[in-house]
């Protein structure tokens, strides 16, 4: 699907998507928690969709908002996770919990996505697994998963060690969790261990160490999830380059880690105001400045970030860039090469991106998502403050987790066409 948006500011009141992170640790504990969990807004994705399907075929039962877990029981040997990065590392420790051999499949970039954190844990514990000679999928693992000691980097995806910190206390005996790096998206992985113990399970963080007792029981719980603020903040830099956004529906302590959002925002000069009688946040235009920002835990937020950055007066300077390369897109070189066509002076160096801010974007140019859900809405942002109007390539991919997000638009008053 291609779309081309006419240049208009965005403007009115909007309630934030449900958190896709959030949406996902939650349904994968209540498929591990024996009994009936009722979680109410979680986020319908492609993404949520390819881990409920997981869920399904290793027992668990969905009937509306209740989720009905139970022992793990494999249905099927093969497990498709369509696109989704976080189904496949979240489940592969999970499944491993039974003895059956399991193949992982999987659609798109997914399957060249790394999975050598799992592939070096398996050849130390002698676990047996076959995969093909270039990429990662499929892959088939035949467990038990084993206790033990498991060394870690720290600054790869947060995402394998969320599988081990769900998988690990299933065991009958005790683990360690080392990581022998620092702990990049530290955010993601305090997520994580708040959601287990809402479910009831205790997991000792000092770090480098996650102490993780043996034996543990999920339990069934009762809860809503909060709006993600990964997608709140392409409306928040609407609101900056536009008109006045008011967002509900998000949680002003959370603990997801993309709230850092807010402070950056902030710090580049943008009124971004949390209003407690209206449970609100209220976004004025404004004037942002250049600034130097880390992406080293906030890679999500990239996209829109360096949209910004080309709107701001002055020079931006992004660091640890490089995890960019290796989510659903090249989200660097998508972005260098988006940001290029709309006219922006950027460039890159190892891992640190450069950006001259300018007051407005070329029109009439089209631009690829890059089968990108992130960087196709931060296109679509882009296009506010463009001479011209813009087309996507490729804007379906919003589908894999936002697949409301051009009805939202505009509900804000934007003007799409779709072809």
């Amino acid at each position: 699907m291609n779309v081309t948006i006419t240049p208009r500011p965005l403007s009115g009141t909007l309630k934030v998507i449900s958190s896709k992170s959030l949406s996902h640790r939650y349904v994968i504990a209540s498929g591990l928690a024996k009994g009936k969990s009722t979680i109410t807004n979680v986020l319908d994705s492609d993404d949520l969709t390819a881990t409920k399907h997981v869920l399904t075929q290793l027992g668990t039962r969905f009937e509306d908002d209740h989720i009905i877990g139970s022992e793990l029981k494999l249905n099927q040997k093969e497990l498709d996770c369509n696109e989704s990065g976080s189904t496949l590392r979240f489940m592969i420790p999970i499944a491993m919990c039974q003895k059956e051999a399991v193949t992982w499949t999987g659609k798109g970039r997914l399957k060249d996505r790394p999975l050598d954190v799992y592939l070096d844990l398996f050849d130390q514990k002698k676990i047996t697994y076959q995969k093909p000679e270039t990429g990662y999928l499929p892959l088939t693992v035949k467990g038990p998963l084993k206790e033990g000691h498991y060394p870690l980097k720290g600054n790869v995806s947060s995402q394998f060690i969320t599988g081990l910190l769900y998988a690990l206390p299933l065991l009958k005996k005790d683990s360690i969790i080392e990581l022998t790096t620092p702990l990049e998206s530290k955010g993601y992985v305090d997520l994580t261990l708040d959601v287990l113990q809402s479910f009831g399970i205790h997991i000792l963080s000092t770090p480098p160490f996650y102490y993780i007792k043996g034996n543990q029981h999920f339990q069934p719980i009762k809860t809503s999830i909060e709006g993600d603020y990964s997608q709140a903040a392409f409306w928040m830099v609407a609101g900056l380059i536009g008109k006045k956004i008011d967002l509900t529906g998000l949680n002003p302590v959370s603990k997801q880690g993309d709230m850092k959002i807010v402070d950056l925002l902030k710090d580049m000069g943008g009124q971004v105001v949390f209003d407690h009688v209206s449970r609100s946040y209220q976004i004025e235009p404004s004037t942002t400045y250049g600034m130097k920002i880390s992406l080293t835990d906030i890679p999500d937020l990239g996209p829109i970030l360096m949209v910004l950055a080309a709107l701001s007066s002055g020079t931006s300077r992004f660091e640890g860039c490089e995890r960019l390369k290796i989510k659903e897109s090249d989200r660097l070189q998508a972005m260098v090469e988006n940001l290029t066509t709309l006219g922006v002076d950027i460039s890159v160096s190892g891992d640190v991106v450069t950006i001259i801010g300018q007051p407005t974007f070329k029109g009439n140019q089209t631009v690829d998502a890059f089968n990108d859900h992130r960087i196709a809405m931060a296109m679509a942002i882009a296009a506010i403050r463009s001479e011209g109007p813009i087309t996507i390539t490729g804007a379906q991919s919003v589908s894999k987790s936002y697949p409301q997000f051009f009805c939202d638009y505009q509900t804000l008053g934007g003007i799409i066409h779709e072809s």
